[in-house]
Order: structure tokens, then sequence, then C-alpha cells
């Protein structure tokens, strides 16, 4: 199987799922609609003229039709013995560019009608070609065919087809009897007896002669045009958004650097804040020197002296001379700003001065803070 064969048959399902829909009928209204909106003109321009010239022999003469979007005009009649005026109607004809179709009547190809199941349609003309030998008496190298769907009942999932067959030697003789207007034919179509075409093509697809449209080629060209403006404004708006992204993430970034440095910044207030209440907590639980020097001198008789006063943190230690060493102790206990006193070593008498010498120690009152002095007492 040809390459194109294969990747057309991957297709197959989705077309014909497409068919059993109504989505290509809207299809064509929704193109039909939008094109009436066009101007004349534009419409003209973008439907291209599709015109085509009909050959129809009638006896010894051959009947132009030109047929269009606009219908069909009879051109006239041509006689097929005069090959002077054959020739110059092919000349004019070849310069117009307007592809020539045979049209035969009706009752020159043999027709059938079948009934086949909705999943041969996208493979109908291999089908068919089945078809010739159980239908007509000739094998499919004798004949042209072509099958036209009728109807789709998509109930009982078949297709109704008809079988149209022209035998290759009454083609050819068809042919023949136009002259020189039968070379460089682009289909052959068929009349029924009430003048409407049948739109099929039962020329070989060999024999056919396919004429470039400029119209098509415009089409084409505006086509790719549009899909490439399509495709840039889709690229600049994909490159406009990973801007604002980028943006955002920089943003986001620059925000969250802020915000880590404000974390830090608050952390160090904190431990700041922290350490300065814990001095000021402990210089207010405590009493400053001052205090402690002047309730000690309110409380220490005339004739006691210190040498040695040391505060190290809640200890205080005092050494001195006094004639009542002893007695030291009972006076400091009744200090506010001292907590158990008492007398460190053994009192020894100074000879020189008559007095003892003394060491007390002591520890420095803590006042308790306002959180604890606020809490309930178990």
């Amino acid at each position: 199987m040809p390459a194109a064969d294969r990747f057309s048959t991957l297709f197959d399902p989705i077309t014909l799922r497409l068919a059993r829909t109504s989505l290509p009928a809207r299809w064509r209204e929704f193109v039909a609609a939008l094109m009436s909106l066009l101007p004349a003109r534009l419409r003209a321009l973008v439907e291209g003229n599709d015109q085509r010239l009909f050959l129809l022999r009638q006896g010894d003469e051959v009947e132009l039709v030109a047929a269009g979007r606009r219908g069909d005009a009879p051109l006239g009649r041509l006689p097929l013995d005069d090959a002077i005026v054959l020739d110059q109607a092919r000349q004019r004809l070849d310069d117009s560019a307007v592809p020539r179709w045979l049209l035969l009547p009706v009752s020159q190809v043999l027709r059938r009608t079948l009934a086949l199941p909705a999943a041969a349609e996208p493979r109908l003309r291999e089908v068919l070609a089945f078809e010739l030998d159980r239908q007509t008496p000739f094998s499919a190298d004798q004949v042209s065919y072509q099958g036209r769907v009728l109807s789709r009942d998509t109930a009982a999932q078949q297709l109704g087809v008809e079988l149209l067959v022209l035998p290759k030697s009454r083609l050819d003789a068809e042919v023949l009897a136009l002259g020189t207007l039968g070379a460089d034919l682009a289909g052959v179509d068929v009349v029924d007896a009430d003048g409407r075409r049948l739109d099929v093509n039962l020329l070989p697809e060999s024999r056919r002669q396919h004429r470039h449209d400029p119209v098509r080629r415009l089409n084409a060209a505006l086509a790719a045009a549009a899909a490439m403006a399509l495709l840039a404004t889709l690229l600049l708006t994909l490159a406009n958004r990973r801007e604002v992204r980028d943006d955002f993430r920089s943003q986001v970034e620059a925000a969250t650097v802020e915000a880590r440095q404000a974390r830090l910044l608050r952390s160090q207030l904190q431990v700041s804040a922290q350490a300065a209440n814990f001095l000021a907590a402990t210089r207010a639980s405590r009493p400053t020197m001052l205090e402690v020097l002047d309730d000690l001198t309110r409380r220490m008789p005339d004739d006691t002296a210190l040498d040695k006063l040391a505060i190290n943190d809640d200890n205080l230690v005092m050494v001195g001379y006094s004639s009542a060493a002893p007695a030291l102790v009972a006076l400091l206990q009744d200090s506010p700003l001292l907590v158990e006193p008492a007398l460190s070593g053994a009192v020894q008498a100074d000879p020189r001065t008559g007095r003892d010498r003394f060491t007390i120690a002591a520890r420095i009152a803590v006042k308790p803070s306002p959180e604890a002095a606020d809490a309930p007492r178990p």
C-alpha cells in the first residue's frame, strides 16, 4: 500500500464519525452564512469563478454551455464536420483557460442503486470496484465508473449509493466524435432527463486535463498568509505572556528577598528588645549600689569600719572591724535589701585597734517581676 494510502487510512475512523454527525452540514451552513456577509465583489474573488464549458453532442453538432456559480448560459452550437471552425473554437477555448467537460445523456451510462454499510464511505471507489462484477457484465479495466452518495441512514448505518458505469469504448467514441474539441478534457459529466447534471466525473484520472485556477492560488496564498499571521500572533502573544511571567517572577523574587530581609531585621529587633528588656528587668529587680550603700550606712554602728565591700551578681561580701561583730548579723537581717546575712569564718581580735575583724556574706534581695507579682499564689 502506498504511503499516502496508509496515511489516509489513519483518518478513516475520524472521517466516518464526522460523517455520522451533523457537523459537516452545520459547517457548510456556517460557511454559506459567512460568505453571504461579504460584498459581492469580495465574495466572487474568494469563491472564484469555477467556470466550466460543457460540450453536449447532438447529432452532427455540439452544443456549448457555460456553467458557473450564477448558473448555466448556452453559448451556441458548432458543426462537427467543419474542422476549421473546431480548430478556431479550440484555440479560443485554450486561450481562455476554461476547463472543458463532455456532457453525456443519462442513456449512455449504466446506473445501479446499491445499499452499502456506512463504513464503506471512506473507501467507496474500492468497494464499488468489487461490485462491478456483480452488478455489470464488465470488468474494472473495461469501464470508467464512479459512485455518488444518495442518502445516509445513521440509525441503520447504511448508505444509499448510485453506481454510474461508462464503457471506455463508448467514451472513446464520444471523445472522437468531438474532433479537436475532445482533446484535453477535464471531465465527463452526465445529464438526466430533466436537464440536471449529476456532478460526477467519469473521465479516468490519467486522461483528465488539470488547469490551475489563479483564484484558487490567490485563495491558497491568502489562507497561507492568514495562517502565518495567526501563527505570528500566537507566537507574539506567547512571547508577551513569557515576558509578563518573567516580570512576575522577578517581582516575586525581589519581594521574597525583601521579606527575608524584613524577617531578619525583625528577628534582630526581637533579640535586641529581649536583651534590652532582660537588662531592664534585671536592673529593675535589683537594688542599685547607692541604695545598698545607703542601707548599710544607716544600719552599721559608728564603731564599725569596712575594709572591703564586694558585690558579685547577687552575692555580697563585707570585710571590716567592729566592736560587736556578732551583733552586725542581727542588724543586717532587718534590711530589706539583704537576704540571709551570716558571718563567714571566725571572728578574729585585732590587738592594734582593739576591735574584731569579721567577714559577713549575704545575698542581694531580688524584687519579683510584675508578671510574677500578679500571678496567683497556690
